[in-house]
């Protein structure tokens, strides 16, 4: 360098920082083209009527400057310390975290798309961005000098990386992209997730929590969770206190048995009034069952509660209630009917007196205007009256000229003149103030029929409001009631097959049975010995239920009318073979098919 001539180093200085301004310039002018490519995109967008293009995202990582160079000393100390790198590969070392976090960020902000939110691509870059910041922290934090110094610079790249991020969270908040659903291969890193996830819901189950709830839905729902059980232990204790007072006063308990059951009808009645009923009550006060939903809460877990017993012991068969007893164990459901058509009365009753006011308005607003019509008419009666006065003045001018043209004296044409005019002035007076009360009652009468015409406005737009929400009111219970129509008849179409079902395993049992016959009996008897052949021609009770599914779906996919006119025995003949059974067998399918349809049919329909 000492050698060298200052005409090549003033040279070389000179040709890099040409260089150096040359890419400057390149740069800033292909960003404002790309500036003023996406203005003039938005512009014809807008001209289209098109939704423009969203304003590109761009990273600024000036304000986490210190953060990042606090970060790539320690780096840089770890690499050169801790892994005793040469300063080559120690670059290197670096570059490969907290240089390419940054590189992996700036890509983030450039793939990124309000309109389509976080997709795939984008959450890759994430994690992967992220896992190099935790190798950082962690290199970071073993450079510390001490443990006090570990977290402050392990948390130099986590704060550095989540300013960045923070901008683009904003832009892309609110906006998941859907994913595709891909299939997943087993592995131990899948089994892992799942037992994570297991053990978890395994965790709230027994606490008895919903993971959709709030904080404070949770809190609630726990309180009603809480009374509900501390009334059904007062209902139990109550019951029991009852049963004992019976069996005491009754004189049926043994008289070694008498002390024992009156000392613990003693031992329940303190409980009773110290702990139980004090805690139920206690229970039922902090559970707000004033709130309609606390409420509901409180009486479904009663229901369930109480009717355990009932449930336990349903009997599942053809005609089982387990569909009567699970509607009325749905106690949100019917309260929530009951609510929606009381409200539909109470809405029908507001718009009806809203109607009836509206009518009365409107009488109201004809009269007015009958009243405004018969001002109007003494208006004009009172215009006419002031003209023919006017007229009447002007004649007498005319007759006032005339004798002062003829001679008269000038004393009598000055008295007459006075005279008529001191009447012709009371009368005009008189009708100024007559048309000036009139004025005062038409601006009254306007007034008020302004007012009626505001007031009959605001009732119309009532009743229609309340047309409306008792429309939909009644919408809601309709569909409310189709709903329940519905699951009905596919709960009475269930119970139906279920039955079949029992039927067909009853039979494949009999002709297990059948078959274990010893020969010997059966020599003798060929009534017996012809059931055991027939028993072993038809099919197995997997094929029966195959045959039977199969019969059901042909016979659905007739028309109605075809299944109306169409006996069981005709049908039997065209599809017996193609079900693999006998045709007395599919004769008496079909038969059960048709009678388990029409009886749905006829549980769907609606009862007034």
């Amino acid at each position: 360098m000492d050698e060298t001539p200052a005409w090549v180093l003033t040279a070389t200085a000179g040709a890099l920082l040409i260089t150096l301004l040359v890419l400057a310039y390149l740069m800033v002018s292909r960003a404002s083209a790309r500036r003023a490519q996406l203005a003039q995109d938005r512009k014809d967008a807008i001209a289209q009527g098109q939704t423009p293009p969203p304003e590109p995202l761009r990273m600024d990582a000036k304000v986490v400057a210190g953060g990042v160079v606090t970060s790539l000393y320690g780096l840089w100390g770890f690499a050169r310390t801790t892994l005793d790198l040469p300063e080559l590969f120690s670059l290197g070392f670096v570059s490969m975290f907290d240089i390419l976090e940054l590189r992996l960020f700036s890509l983030m902000y450039k793939a990124a798309d309000p309109r389509k939110g976080w997709t795939p691509q984008l959450r890759l870059l994430q994690g992967t961005a992220w896992s190099l910041v935790a190798a950082s922290a962690l290199a970071n934090a073993a450079h510390a000098p001490n443990l006090v110094a570990a977290p402050f610079l392990a948390a130099m790249p986590v704060a550095a990386a989540w300013v960045i991020e923070l901008d683009l969270r904003r832009a892309l908040v609110g906006k998941e992209a859907e994913e595709r659903p891909q299939g997943v291969k087993p592995g131990p890193l899948r089994l892992v997730g799942l037992m994570w996830r297991r053990l978890w819901a395994w965790g709230f189950r027994k606490a008895g929590l919903d993971v959709t709830d709030r904080a404070d839905e949770m809190v609630r729902r726990a309180r009603a969770r809480d009374a509900a059980d501390a009334s059904y232990a007062l209902r139990k204790a109550l019951k029991e206190k009852d049963k004992l007072d019976d069996e005491v006063t009754g004189g049926q308990v043994p008289r070694g048995e008498l002390k024992l059951k009156q000392k613990k009808l003693k031992t329940l009645e303190q409980d009773l009034e110290k702990k139980i009923r004090p805690k139920a009550q206690a229970a039922l006060e902090m559970a707000d069952t004033q709130d309609p939903v606390q409420g509901l809460q409180l009486m479904q877990r009663m229901a369930w509660l109480t009717r355990a017993d009932d449930v336990a012991l349903l009997d599942y068969g053809p005609q089982s209630p387990a569909m009567r007893v699970l509607e009325e164990l749905n106690i949100a459901a019917n309260a929530e009917f009951i609510e929606s058509s009381q409200r539909a009365r109470e809405e029908d009753q507001r718009a009806e007196e809203a109607a009836e006011r509206a009518k009365e308005a409107t009488r109201a607003l004809e009269k007015a205007q009958e009243e405004l019509e018969a001002l109007s008419r003494r208006m004009e009666e009172a215009q006419k009256s002031e003209e023919r006065e006017t007229n009447r003045i002007r004649v007498l001018r005319e007759e006032r000229e005339q004798l002062e043209q003829s001679g008269s004296s000038a004393q009598q044409l000055y008295q007459r003149t006075v005279r008529e005019l001191e009447d012709e002035r009371t009368k005009v007076t008189d009708l100024e103030d007559e048309r000036r009360k009139l004025n005062d009652t038409l601006s009254s009468v306007q007034t008020h029929l302004g007012d009626l015409e505001g007031e009959y406005k605001a009732l119309q737009a009532r009743v229609d409001g309340l047309a409306d929400e008792r429309d939909r009111i009644a919408d809601e219970a309709r569909q409310a009631g189709a709903a329940a129509r519905e699951a009905t008849e596919e709960a009475v179409r269930l119970q139906s097959r279920l039955a079949l079902f029992e039927e067909l395993a009853g039979e494949e049992t009999s002709r297990q049975l059948a078959g274990a016959v010893p020969a010997a009996r059966m020599d003798g008897n060929p009534e017996v010995q012809s059931r055991v052949d027939n028993s072993e021609d038809e099919a197995s009770a997997g094929v029966k239920i195959a045959g039977f599914q199969l019969l059901e779906q042909q016979y659905l996919a007739l028309p109605a009318d075809e299944r109306v006119s169409m006996s069981a025995s005709a049908l039997a003949r065209q599809w017996w073979q193609d079900s693999g059974l006998t045709e007395q067998t599919t004769r008496k399918y079909i038969g059960d098919i048709k009678k388990m349809h029409d009886k749905a049919d006829d549980s769907a329909q609606p009862t007034s």
